[in-house]
């Protein structure tokens, strides 16, 4: 009868420090996508967001960066998942639109989270990424806890040109900045104007801590259970010496 025993409690202990765990990492994992699209020089491309595992998102909170020298912001569409009055695009620095949504009763399924409408400025095109986000998630109780988000970003080309890789955002040009003159007579030479190198900077995942139960807790309620069930079988194994 002992040998049974432990190893039922053995196998609970495992369910309660291995399940949580992996049903929350699946869960809580939120992908935005920004879509890939290309266009003509001077025309108007949309360009679409989606959002993917996003049960219960109440709300979402990123900075969409691109050349400003490549592409003009025109508009913003919300899409099929946040309502419209709850739907916001910042565009007042050149490079950067600031993006945020809301929702008090959480998201149901994912969808187009929004579109963006942009001008085409050159034969190049440009990435568009994505930084500086907060995604959040509600409960059934309405509870708010922040969620981990995977991101792939996206850009509008020209024509059958390949995407341009992501620069240093936003793209604001180096203003020269002037020589001191030596002495009264020496006129001031100018430097020469620094250009924004062209570096690969994908931006960093999403990954907001999670202000729910940790993982600490999970371990700690387990190793309560563990005693518990140890206590009951050490008083089953006295029970049965005594009878």
């Amino acid at each position: 009868m002992k040998r049974p025993l432990f190893l039922l409690s053995a196998l609970l202990l495992a369910v309660v420090f291995v399940f949580p765990v992996h049903a929350r990492a699946e869960e809580e994992v939120v992908s935005i996508q920004v879509g890939t699209v290309s266009g003509e020089n001077g025309a108007l491309v949309d360009l679409p967001l989606l959002l993917d595992n996003c049960t219960g998102v109440d709300s979402v909170q990123f900075d969409l960066n691109y050349d400003s020298a490549a592409l003009q912001f025109v508009s913003m569409t919300p899409g099929d998942l946040f309502a419209a009055q709850y739907t916001v695009a910042n565009s007042d620095v050149p490079g950067r639109v600031r993006i945020a949504c809301a929702s008090a009763l959480g998201l149901g399924e994912a969808g187009t989270l929004l579109t963006l409408r942009f001008r085409l400025l050159s034969e190049t095109g440009s990435t568009v990424s994505i930084t500086s986000g907060i995604v959040t998630r509600v409960d059934a109780d309405y509870n708010q806890t922040k969620a981990y988000v995977s991101i792939q970003d996206g850009g509008i080309s020209a024509g059958t040109a390949p995407l341009p890789a992501p620069a240093v955002t936003p793209w604001i040009p180096v203003t020269p900045v002037p020589t001191p003159s030596p002495t009264p007579e020496v006129t001031a030479t100018p430097e020469a104007t620094a250009t924004p190198e062209q570096v690969s900077a994908s931006p960093e995942a999403i990954t907001p801590s999670a202000t729910g139960l940790s993982a600490g807790v999970y371990y700690v309620g387990g190793g309560l259970l563990f005693a518990v069930i140890l206590l009951v079988v050490i008083l089953l194994v006295r029970k049965n010496k005594n009878g």
